[in-house]
């Protein structure tokens, strides 16, 4: 179907020949814009039909149509040569404006709807429900990354980087566990610690950082709803000759731990305690650190920002004491 255009930018001679007798303004078709075009850019009938896929009688008839509805004429033409007169160059440039239009607007068309660029974060569970540094990420992400969907993710599975990373998420925040392939990039947030959470009532209270032989006795509960800290936590009972516990949650033994018959090891200090009932727990061997993890062939400048405002982030819980 050919698109109409209303001539109204042009001088008042080119839309009337003679008097104003109350007619409808004079209309133009798609086609004969093309073809005026063609003609002008080529200066030749036949070269024109040929581009066209047009006869050379079918072009013609299209040129005097729209000369006719102008009432001026486009082209001077002789037995050897075409040229475009005054009111050809004119109209020339309104014709080249409106197929620049035509072609924008298709473009767009094609292009569709603008879509925000989306971001799919994965967090440890234990800490994302724990830990403020979490919420302050996410505040500081979606004011760094207004026109940016953010999707979060918490994972109970104990899946490596390369397969969470091949899952979907974008980037991922978890404890290093093995060494990683070189598709994945590595930045090292801080060095995971345990914390237990002690009773301020038990004689462990007044103590600081505590080791495994200040716990004889004692029963330590952790919590099964995070993998990965669940496999950190049976490599601890490994090396450590302790009653462990693992439960659903710490709300059911919360009154056992006040009474000071059992202790909790979490890896955060919770805001949901106060922070001086929390002690590091000193293991015999070295921690493993937490890390973002991001494939490195995702140079997108979101996930650029999402790095660097993720260690900023966990660096200020460092200092403030919460990892």
């Amino acid at each position: 179907m050919d698109f109409f255009y209303k001539f109204i930018d042009l001088p008042l001679q080119f839309c009337y020949n003679g008097e104003n007798t109350g007619k409808e303004m004079p209309r133009m078709t798609d086609r004969q814009i093309r073809c005026f075009l063609s003609l002008y850019e080529t200066l030749n009938f036949s070269a024109a039909a040929r581009q066209l896929f047009l006869t050379q009688p079918t072009l013609s008839y299209q040129i005097r149509s729209l000369e006719d509805e102008l009432g001026v004429p486009l082209f001077t033409r002789t037995t050897c040569r075409v040229e475009p007169t005054e009111a050809g160059h004119l109209f020339a440039a309104f014709a080249q404006s409106v197929r620049q239009s035509y072609q924008g607007f298709q473009q767009a068309l094609a292009a569709g709807p603008t879509r925000h660029e989306k971001l799919v974060l994965q967090v440890p569970l234990t800490m994302a429900s724990r830990d403020l540094v979490y919420h302050d990420l996410l505040l500081a992400l979606n004011q760094a990354l207004p026109d940016c969907d953010l999707e979060v993710h918490t994972d109970t599975s104990c899946a490596s980087p390369e397969e969470v990373l091949e899952s979907g998420v974008d980037a991922l925040i978890q404890m290093l566990m093995a060494p990683v392939s070189g598709t994945i990039e590595c930045l090292p947030l801080f060095d995971t610690k345990c914390h237990l959470l002690v009773s301020p009532g038990s004689p462990l209270s007044v103590c600081g950082d505590l080791t495994p032989d200040q716990l004889t006795g004692q029963t330590v509960c952790f919590e099964s709803c995070d993998a990965v800290f669940a496999s950190m936590v049976r490599r601890c009972m490994e090396e450590v000759p302790l009653r462990w516990l693992m439960v659903p949650d710490f709300e059911k033994e919360y009154v056992r731990m006040l009474a000071g018959k059992c202790l909790f090891l979490s890896p955060v200090r919770s805001h949901g305690y106060p922070p001086e009932w929390f002690h590091p727990l000193q293991f015999p061997f070295p921690p493993s650190p937490t890390c973002l993890f991001t494939r490195k062939d995702d140079t997108r400048p979101c996930l650029q920002i999402l790095q660097q405002l993720t260690l900023a982030e966990h660096r200020r819980a460092v200092a403030d004491g919460r990892l």
